[in-house]
């Protein structure tokens, strides 16, 4: 027996002719980007990104840390710096660009922490704390804390925070290093 069908809708979205301007305006914002050398910039800013360590942002106290606290540290850098790229480069295009040059660098040259990032569960902590949208430094400093398990340690709570705000501030000051055009 054949299943009546005959009330059953097909729903076709109009068409907008706006989908193949909208494309065609991206391409010519790229094609602007790649000859005005701001997709070379991002790329270059990502890939010093990459190198970015809690060594380096915060000396002092990566040395009383154990490895794998360094590393959650340096996950958290690269959230931060991630976050930070969105935020301050002046087209989606341009942090796209940044942050995907930023991850092949660090997957090709820092293979145990690319795994942590792209393994670990960090990232879903961090990110809860920013949609809450509420005391985000405090809530990733928390986080980092519970995730090094030194729940409620103030060392590791502020630790986490500061290195959160340093590597947002690192990477707008990196920004404006590179003259980003409009």
């Amino acid at each position: 027996m054949k299943p009546i069908d005959d009330d059953i809708k097909i729903f076709h979205p109009a068409k907008s002719g706006s989908a193949g301007a909208d494309l065609a305006e991206l391409a010519l914002l790229m094609d602007s980007y790649r000859s005005n050398g701001n997709m070379d910039k991002a790329t270059a800013l990502g890939e010093k990104l990459a190198d970015l360590s809690p060594e380096i942002l915060c000396p002092k106290d990566a040395e009383k840390l154990n490895t794998n606290e360094v590393r959650m540290l340096r996950a958290l850098m690269v959230f931060s710096a991630q976050l930070s790229l969105h935020k301050y480069l002046p087209h989606q295009m341009l942090s796209s660009q940044a942050v995907n040059a930023m991850y092949a660098k660090i997957a090709s040259m820092h293979r145990g922490l690319f795994e942590n990032i792209s393994d670990g569960s960090s990232y879903t902590f961090y990110y809860l704390s920013v949609r809450k949208n509420k005391d985000v430094e405090q809530n990733i400093g928390k986080n980092y804390a519970m995730l090094c398990d030194r729940d409620n340690d103030e060392f590791y709570e502020a630790l986490g925070t500061k290195v959160y705000t340093m590597t947002d501030v690192t990477v707008c000051d990196l920004i404006e290093e590179f003259e980003f055009k409009e």
